[in-house]
């Protein structure tokens, strides 16, 4: 079964209680919401979308997605043509955490809301942040790594490579961060080296050149750990052409970032060793939700909701990690979402 239908089992519950909120809303008139994603060249962010727009047919929402293929100027204009054109609301999936803020402002100048999805922002007023807790997810990832390379009874110190994400998005620092705050004790321990800390840039491309760059000074790897899956499986795809085994236990050990299904099917095949779950359909559907229900009832997060300054925050608690043989799957939101939170 492909991850994408196991993620449509675990939601089918949350879908079912909140068509009957939904419902009552179909009377009212439909709101325009535009929603402008990173770039749909990643399928993380099309699930996203297909999450938002199920979601739309459910609170009678119009949902307009903006393609922003990872340019910020792009995704710029976009909000501006969003603000211009009226729409009641914006889902913003900011590509860079300053770039998108003139934006956030200018709608901000508007009195149009701004919600914002997986990434964040650092200026300007959105209502609310949707998403992972990138830095304790990135966490769970490595403490995965650390234990693999243990049981793998690999000889110390472990030498890792970390590949990151697009300079100046926040779900790239935060998951640098979380993922230095567990190897960079252990790197002062003399446990491990860190033989490359690299971005790139999120992508699998980059993320095939960048090792292969690597590959090319040294083949002392123990292990590659990433921001997402893209760039793992980049990575994955430059160790193939080395003739280096790879795989648990003997091999080298590939953790990855937000299962997607080519991910899944490569820690099923023993070619990554684990992948971060996150739920992109969730942050999708609960951004148009929690959209609808701030223009229409006036919600805001709820008291005791993560606070992660300079504004609220819901935090999904990402704490799935799947390894090969699919047995150690964690409690988490992915699994059984609830509605969104409320006063």
């Amino acid at each position: 079964m492909k991850w994408r239908n196991i993620i449509c089992l675990f939601v089918t519950a949350a879908l079912v209680l909140t068509l009957s909120v939904g419902s009552a809303t179909s009377a009212q008139r439909p709101l325009k919401v535009a929603l402008c994603i990173v770039s749909m060249e990643f399928p993380f962010f099309v699930t996203m979308v297909e999450g938002a727009k199920d979601a739309g047919k459910v609170f009678n929402v119009e949902v307009t997605d903006y393609d922003g293929q990872n340019r910020p100027e792009l995704q710029m204009r976009q909000v501006e043509d969003a603000i211009a054109m009226g729409y009641d609301g914006i889902l913003l999936n900011p590509i860079t955490a300053e770039g998108l803020v003139p934006a956030v402002k200018k709608a901000n100048a508007a009195g149009i809301p701004v919600f914002t999805l997986d990434r964040d922002v650092v200026g300007g007023k959105r209502i609310c942040y949707i998403g992972t807790s990138n830095v304790s997810a990135a966490e769970d990832g490595v403490r995965t790594l650390i234990k693999a390379l243990s049981a793998a009874k690999r000889p110390k110190p472990w030498r890792i490579v970390h590949l990151w994400g697009t300079p100046g998005a926040s779900s790239a620092m935060e998951r640098s961060k979380g993922i230095h705050n567990i190897l960079d004790p252990l790197v002062k321990k003399g446990e491990i080296e860190i033989v490359a800390d690299l971005t790139a840039e999120f992508n699998k491309p980059t993320g095939m050149r960048v090792m292969e760059d690597i590959l090319a000074t040294t083949s002392d790897i123990d292990a590659v750990i990433t921001g997402n899956d893209d760039m793992a499986l980049g990575a994955l795809e430059a160790l193939k052409g080395t003739g280096l085994k790879i795989g648990f236990p003997d091999g080298l050990i590939i953790v990855g970032f937000d299962a997607i299904d080519p991910a899944v099917e490569a820690v099923a095949r023993n070619e990554m060793y684990a992948t971060v779950a996150q739920s992109p359909y969730v942050m999708g559907y609960w951004g148009v939700e929690a959209m609808t229900k701030y223009i229409r009832e006036g919600w805001t997060p709820p008291p005791g909701t993560p606070v992660y300054e300079p504004t609220k925050g819901i935090h999904l608690k990402t704490s799935t990690v799947i390894i090969l043989p699919f047995k150690q799957l964690v409690e988490s939101l992915t699994k059984s979402p609830p509605l969104l939170p409320t006063k």
